[in-house]
């Protein structure tokens, strides 16, 4: 190992003399590529963020492999991986906003087991087997777990409701403060915020065919409750996320469900109150929302062997703890009893959300279409 500072070898030194076993950091295979594209679709600014200011720094610390890295779209890139050639792939790791899609699209990718990326082991199976009803053919490995949740500011919200039921019959409790963005938002939490709300009151009825389902009683209570409940919010209704986080700025908004890697990740930021919290009702907050890796087929072999050795360094139990008391993202591996306390104290834990979370065949286009179409029986 070379030596590139009197401070550092002063540091050996020290630690040395102490006892503590000091190990060099990972250096790259000889002749081995030292340079890899991630193209990611999936993340958003905060991610983003991370990725550039945490991840890419931490990779070429420990492994001596520098990170490009490609903010794209699945469809974009999706179209640019079916034209390569075999052996000429210039993304080496993909990291997907919808991996069933990847899957589904005829790009070679490659067979992602514990033999070649030995961490992914700690891996939940259920996890590698199937997402969004597709067979995930050991062709991409789950990163982290994450879901919408009830976010309050505990400066305003000492008991936050335990479930939805509760959180209705408290309404007027919060009146004036409840945050629902405007069901003809762009955002996904335009119809989230609803169809979780009904969840709560149908549960398995929502399985139901639609046409069959809105003329059950049971749904028109629900419908009726939801419209009712509309009424107790912050108005003028939000129009986008944005929005919502300047009431809570305000002090307009106390409790609202939206992203909670996001909004916790806000909060540490400065951009949202330090006192927001979240919680999960029993009823469910949301589906549970993963994260996948994907290796293309199509990239010169020694890129492969490169790409393997970073999958694993990010399923390495210190990557992964990371994305919790970092990100406020759940791991992707069998981790959870190495995550810190502290981090329970703002976020619930990860049993919690997969007791509760809205199974994800609830989570239904023709209810999400019935929700844009009645947008204005939502806007008080």
């Amino acid at each position: 190992m070379r030596i590139r500072s009197w401070a550092t070898m002063a540091f050996l030194v020290t630690m040395i003399a102490l006892g503590v076993v000091v190990a060099a950091p990972t250096a790259a295979t000889a002749g081995a590529p030292t340079e890899l594209v991630i193209a990611d679709s999936m993340s958003g600014a905060n991610f983003q963020t991370y990725w550039q200011k945490n991840v890419i720094p931490a990779i070429k610390q420990s492994l001596g492999v520098t990170i490009r890295y490609l903010v794209t779209s699945d469809a974009e890139q999706i179209q640019k991986t079916k034209a390569w050639k075999p052996g000429q792939g210039d993304s080496h790791i993909i990291f997907a906003k919808s991996i069933a899609t990847w899957v589904t699209s005829g790009v070679p990718l490659e067979t992602l087991t514990a033999a070649n990326v030995p961490n992914s082991a700690k891996i939940d199976p259920s996890f590698l087997k199937s997402n969004e009803g597709v067979d995930l053919q050991s062709k991409a490995l789950l990163y982290w777990r994450t879901s919408y949740a009830l976010i309050h500011n505990s400066q305003y919200i000492k008991i936050p409701p335990k479930s939805w039921k509760e959180f209705y019959d408290r309404r007027a409790e919060f009146k004036g403060h409840i945050g629902l963005i405007r069901a003809d938002a762009k955002s996904s939490a335009a119809w989230r915020q609803r169809l979780v709300f009904l969840h709560a009151f149908l549960k398995e009825k929502m399985a139901m065919p639609m046409a069959q389902l809105e003329k059950d009683p049971a749904f028109q209570d629900a419908w009726n409750k939801l419209k009712d409940f509309t009424k107790y919010a912050k108005l003028p209704l939000p129009s986008e996320p944005v929005n919502l986080f300047e009431d809570y700025n305000s002090g307009d908004t106390w409790i609202s469900l939206y992203a909670q890697d996001y909004a916790l990740w806000s909060a540490r930021q400065g951009t949202m109150p330090p006192t927001i919290r979240a919680t999960y009702p029993e009823e469910g907050a949301d589906e549970i929302g993963t994260g996948y890796f994907a290796v293309p087929a199509n990239i010169p072999q020694e890129y492969k062997e490169v790409a393997f050795k970073v999958l694993n360094y990010l399923l390495s139990d210190d990557q992964q703890i990371r994305l919790i008391t970092t990100m406020w993202q759940y791991p992707g591996t069998d981790i959870t009893d190495q995550v810190p306390a502290i981090a329970w104290e703002m976020v619930p834990k990860l049993d919690v959300l997969v007791k509760t979370a809205v199974p994800r065949e609830r989570i239904r286009k023709d209810m999400i279409d019935y929700i844009k179409d009645h947008a204005k029986e939502l806007t008080p």
